[in-house]
């Protein structure tokens, strides 16, 4: 009995201790929860004021007042020159080319002799003909005089003025044939190639020799159909030639009225002097079209925009309270053009905008400039 007696007082005893150690356990806690609220608190107050710790430290930054300007779009596109007279010369009857008197790169004149066919053949018909007609007139001349008299048949007469009639159309026809056994230049211009020599046959619808007229050369080039309601018969272009290091300007003559469905593209030309002789066909060049302009527009460069979860932001320099702050301002973007942007909100003539220094700056920071 003794012993059962030990045994309970000293369950009595741990469990007394045991409930006192979970006490203390949740006195402790609850301190512990007191100091995390504290210290949440004390975070939750410095990072809910960035404008307050902002406005401690002073920035320098570079401003730059807004004035109103005119805004210019270009369509970018690449072209090349092209020849409007270019002409493929081809012997308008056979022979046998006898003579070629011109070469590569020589200049030539609008009907300077090209090239000489073989035109014996027509002239040997040519002189038989001749002495053909020649008998024909003598025996017209003959009836004539018999008819005129009343003698002999009417139709007699009439045979021998036909026949008479019918060779001399046939001269004219080879005086004409023989005319083409002379290939002359049609246009003037430079011998741009040589494509046959004497000896060889010449026949209708084979070049001899290709003809180019520099004088007359013209832009052609290809333009995304995305563009086809705002380029039209009349803007001026800026033409740039990368290979002379020389640029020009002119404007367009001629906007096709096809759309290419393979390409999705329609064809533009201008048309360009060439009084230097610089220019030759087939020569790449850079076509801006000045698409769009518009007046009394707010452009800012690209590189000040930031780009952020908000949108576009570009920030400004007011005073408040006599003290220079930055403000963060959202801005809507129009066109944007060779590192120009057109905002179409957010900014006004006159705003003062940060143009340097502004990549460390939040809403509220102090700035001096």
């Amino acid at each position: 009995m003794k012993k059962i007696a030990i045994l309970l007082s000293g369950i009595l005893f741990f469990a007394a201790c045991g409930s006192k150690d979970k006490k203390q356990e949740l006195a402790d806690l609850k301190s512990q929860e007191k100091e995390i609220q504290a210290k949440i608190a004390q975070l939750e107050k410095e990072v809910g004021k960035p404008t307050e710790q902002a406005a401690a430290k002073v920035i320098a930054v570079t401003v730059s007042p807004l004035v109103a300007q005119t805004f210019q779009h270009f369509v970018e596109a690449q072209g090349n020159v092209v020849a409007e007279n270019t002409v493929l010369v081809s012997p308008q009857t056979g022979g046998v080319i006898l003579s070629l008197p011109v070469v590569a790169g020589q200049s030539v004149s609008k009907g300077q002799l090209i090239a000489t066919l073989d035109n014996n053949i027509l002239k040997e018909s040519l002189e038989e003909v001749r002495q053909q007609l020649s008998l024909a007139k003598t025996i017209y001349t003959k009836q004539k005089a018999l008819w005129d008299q009343q003698i002999g048949t009417e139709v007699q007469y009439l045979s021998a003025k036909s026949n008479m009639e019918s060779l001399e159309k046939r001269i004219v026809t080879l005086k004409a044939q023989l005319g083409l056994s002379r290939v002359t230049a049609p246009i003037a211009g430079t011998i741009e190639l040589v494509r046959q020599k004497a000896g060889e046959m010449g026949a209708p619808g084979v070049p001899i020799v290709q003809i180019v007229n520099l004088g007359n050369l013209k832009i052609a080039a290809k333009i995304a159909d995305s563009y086809v309601g705002t380029v039209k018969q009349g803007d001026e272009i800026s033409i740039k030639f990368p290979d002379l290091n020389k640029e020009l300007k002119a404007r367009i003559s001629l906007v096709s009225k096809i759309v290419n469905p393979l390409t999705r593209t329609f064809d533009i030309e201008a048309r360009i002097p060439n009084a230097g002789g610089e220019l030759k066909p087939n020569l790449l060049a850079v076509i801006n079209i000045n698409d769009t302009s518009k007046k009394n527009a707010i452009v800012i460069s690209e590189n000040i925009i930031q780009k952020t979860e908000k949108g576009n932001l570009v920030y400004v320099a007011v005073e408040e309270n006599g003290k220079k702050v930055a403000r963060a301002r959202q801005v809507t973007i129009g066109l944007t053009y060779n590192g120009q942007a057109e905002i179409s909100e957010g900014l006004k003539a006159g705003d003062a905008i940060i143009t340097q220094g502004f990549q460390d700056l939040v809403d509220g920071t102090a700035i001096s400039f």
